[in-house]
């Protein structure tokens, strides 16, 4: 697979090249960048960090729809198809982040070839990501899913080498949020993160997980 820190070097390369370029600014960790239902007001380019996008339904329940990592565009759908956000977006780590109001972005859209054809990619894999999940969901083990978790943030959180001389992280959602993404409930999450560690798959001390070998964490290819 991809090494993920290279694809989003890649995505802020191609995205200041296309005209896309803009100050950067630092979010601490629980901002909420937009909420659910708000006017499309601003889009954002992450540069690092994960944003957690979540949902309200009418019955009370909130569900954790999906993370987005570095590389990725956050509000720009509904900017472009000038509709409500149908979900909030807040950090849950230390986040770089571009900003852009919505008039700027759609005027960036028109006058620049480049730039629209990159949006219009970005948008394509977001869809294309939103199948995986969906597949994974449905197909694969509570574990594997588990297991793909921690294979990512491995790779977001400590990109360096983290195959080769493991990863120390800190899992930057609670556990009820873990249990949410992946559809389980937390009193299983917390049964396989036990026979993880049982099995020496990893190690838990002071709040940390270290994981000697992320690569051998199951994870798609």
């Amino acid at each position: 697979m991809t090494d993920p820190s290279h694809d989003s070097a890649r995505a802020t390369f191609e995205f200041k090249t296309a005209g896309l370029a803009a100050e950067t600014h630092t979010y601490p960790p629980t901002v909420e960048l937009f909420s659910q239902g708000g006017r499309p007001g601003d889009v954002y380019f992450i540069h690092r960090g994960i944003i957690k996008l979540s949902r309200l339904e009418s019955n009370g329940q909130e569900v954790l729809l999906d993370l987005r990592f570095a590389g990725s565009l956050v509000g720009s759908a509904a900017v472009i198809r000038e509709k409500l956000h149908p979900f909030s977006a807040v950090t849950i780590t230390r986040c770089v982040l571009s900003r852009w109001s919505s008039g700027q972005f759609l005027s960036l859209l028109t006058s620049d070839a480049a730039l629209a054809a990159r949006v219009r990619e970005t948008l394509c894999d977001e869809v294309l990501d939103h199948v995986t999940r969906i597949s994974q969901l449905t197909c694969l083990t509570a574990r594997q899913r588990l297991e793909q978790l921690l294979w990512q943030f491995c790779q977001r959180l400590s990109p360096t080498n983290s195959s080769q001389h493991g990863s120390k992280l800190q899992l930057p959602l609670k556990h009820y949020e873990i249990a949410h993404l992946l559809s389980i409930t937390p009193t299983y999450l917390c049964r396989l993160l036990n026979a993880l560690e049982t099995e020496n798959v990893i190690r838990r001390s002071k709040g940390w997980i270290i994981i000697s070998k992320p690569s051998a964490l199951w994870h798609t290819s």
